[in-house]
């Protein structure tokens, strides 16, 4: 038999992982160096203006966090009123009014409000650039811009077109997980009858709200339709439209102007111990609870019901609808698992999490406001289930580079084994 030399087995070992590499695919080579986008000053705002802030209706809409609007006038945000907004309003001048109460807002003087916003209008720019300019995406073009009903892993992800969500989208991935989407045209995603039907984008597996993006260089921008539940942060070259009832759990940055309409934005990386509306999505807040929260609350006391699949562990920092400190008297519906820190007077009702697991911790929700997330042909892929668009998922990932490592193990024995 002929031997094969050292630089032989060498090659094909190399070979091996090779193949490794290549069936892998870009997918899961840039997804894990993927970096956030960096917000700067920027971050320090749930809604962010050039052209002002609008509210319409009956000024229902429920905001956490800081707002503001550069170079145009404060008055371009009158419409927002100080009973809406946990958080400041900042402007550029002193013009804002509002309804008549102030005591939210902070003008120029003194100018170091206006620099302030000035220069979050400033690092907003820079961070859209940031999100437009990355490179090596993990998927172009997928779905020709419909990703409704898609389960997407960790990636970059780039369209020529408008993106459309007709139907909920999740993302799945962990604590650490990006993603970026770089979209030429408008953003959308469709409307309800109420929140409960609403379309979502839905965040599993600890995935959080802070680390996705948005970036929409479309002539319209973004639009969040009726009742729609929207997870991340929206870098838009022009408008940013929240519609009736919508929730953003993340950041409106547009450079033009956002439209709210009864609307619901929280900057979720901001939401520790006062929960003020609607948190809505999969999204931690303070490491502790995960699904849709209902109600108002303050200084950590929740006074409303906890609807979904999410699981709750722990305390909850307050109580929940009258209770000593981590107990939960309210109603927890959707179904639930997991213990509670303190005696609880409530009662647990609805359906079982299917799809979320039990024990401590916050689990992914299995049903959220009865939708399941036992997908029927679920596939494994990025992309549309079973239709193998996109790139390998981690798990697919895991199984071929495992065959390449035995399969250069297999080599090396061989050249032990012909003694080479």
């Amino acid at each position: 038999m002929k031997k094969l030399n050292r630089s032989s087995v060498a090659a094909m070992t190399v070979l091996a992982a090779s193949f490794a590499v290549a069936f892998a695919g870009p997918a899961s080579a840039f997804a894990a160096d993927l970096a956030p986008v960096n917000l700067g000053a920027a971050g320090n705002f749930a809604i962010l203006s050039e052209t002002g802030i609008t509210d319409t209706g009956s000024h229902a809409s429920a905001i956490t966090g800081n707002i503001g609007a550069s170079p145009i006038t404060a008055a371009a945000m009158n419409d927002v009123y100080c009973s809406e907004i946990t958080g400041t309003i900042y402007g550029v001048d002193a013009a804002y009014v509002g309804s008549g109460n102030q005591a939210c807002f902070a003008g120029n003087p003194p100018a170091a409000n206006k620099t302030f916003v000035d220069n979050a209008v400033l690092d907003m720019g820079t961070a859209y650039a940031n999100a437009a300019g990355r490179t090596n995406p993990t998927a172009t073009e997928l779905g020709a811009g419909n990703i409704g009903g898609m389960t997407l892993a960790p990636g970059l992800y780039k369209w020529s077109s408008d993106v459309t969500i007709p139907t909920s989208v999740t993302l799945s991935g962990g604590s650490n997980a990006v993603w970026i989407f770089q979209i030429a045209g408008n953003l959308s995603i469709a409307s309800a009858c109420s929140l409960a039907s609403g379309i979502k984008v839905i965040l599993t597996g600890g995935a959080k709200a802070s680390n996705v993006f948005w970036q929409v260089g479309g002539v319209t921008g973004a639009t969040l339709g009726t009742y729609s539940t929207f997870n991340g942060t929206i870098l838009s070259a022009k408008q940013i439209i929240i519609q009736t009832g919508a929730v953003l759990n993340g950041r409106a940055l547009a450079q033009t102007q956002v439209t709210l309409d009864a609307s619901t934005v929280g900057d979720s990386s901001t939401v520790s111990g006062t929960l003020v509306g609607f948190i809505n999505g999969s999204s931690t807040v303070s490491g502790t609870l995960g699904g849709l929260l209902n109600g108002n609350s303050s200084s950590g006391s929740i006074s409303g019901s906890v609807t979904g699949g999410s699981a709750v562990s722990g305390t909850l920092g307050g109580s929940t609808g009258g209770g000593g400190s981590g107990s939960i008297s309210g109603t927890v519906s959707g179904g639930s698992s997991g213990g509670s820190g303190g005696g609880g007077g409530g009662s647990t009702s609805g359906l079982s999490s299917s799809g979320g697991g039990s024990g401590g911790g916050v689990s992914a929700p299995g049903q959220v406001l009865g939708i399941s997330t036992d997908i029927p042909n679920y596939s494994p892929l990025v992309g549309a289930p079973n239709t193998g668009e996109g790139g390998a998922a981690p798990f697919n990932w895991m199984i071929i580079s495992l065959v390449a490592f035995l399969a250069a193990v297999s080599v090396y024995r061989l050249s032990r084994t012909l003694g080479l």
